[in-house]
């Protein structure tokens, strides 16, 4: 694991000549050619994770993913093997300033990913705030380096 600037990075492909091309990005997580980026997952950095698109088995919904209420957590690990970025899954800005409420666990589960590494036993998660632009980008990009896209 490689540390750039304060971010830690696992070890990207080697072809940095490849134009980076950005897909989807937001405040949690950016989608490239080049890797999955979960922003404000290492603890207590806030350093940013890539994972490199090959090392990528699958990205679900938490909804798809069949995630249960306890293994939510607002930062690290709650009851299961899922690694959640830093961000409040359950209580978030209400419409009003200054106002907070309870997001329900149906929308909690439609707004956040969860990623199966090749060979991990943890799963990254995050917070999405499009889910439904950040999923049509990553499975362009996980059907793009499947090896049997060629």
């Amino acid at each position: 694991m490689a540390t750039e600037s304060g971010q830690a990075y696992e070890r990207l492909p080697e072809d940095e000549t490849a134009p980076l091309e950005i897909l989807y990005e937001d405040s949690y997580v950016q989608v490239s050619t080049r890797a999955l980026v979960i922003k404000r997952y290492y603890f207590p950095s806030f350093g940013s994770r890539a994972i490199p698109w090959n090392k990528i088995e699958w990205v679900h919904l938490a909804r798809d993913a069949n995630v249960k209420c306890y293994e939510l957590k607002d930062w690290g690990m709650g009851i299961g093997s899922i690694w959640w970025n830093c961000r409040s899954r359950l209580i978030v800005r209400g419409t009003r300033p200054y106002t907070l409420k309870i997001n329900g666990l149906q929308n909690t589960l439609a707004s956040n990913i969860v990623v199966k590494v090749k060979t991990a036993w943890i799963r990254p998660g995050s917070y999405v705030d499009r889910p439904d632009l950040a999923m049509a980008a990553i499975g362009q990009l996980i059907y793009r380096n499947h090896p049997h896209s060629n």
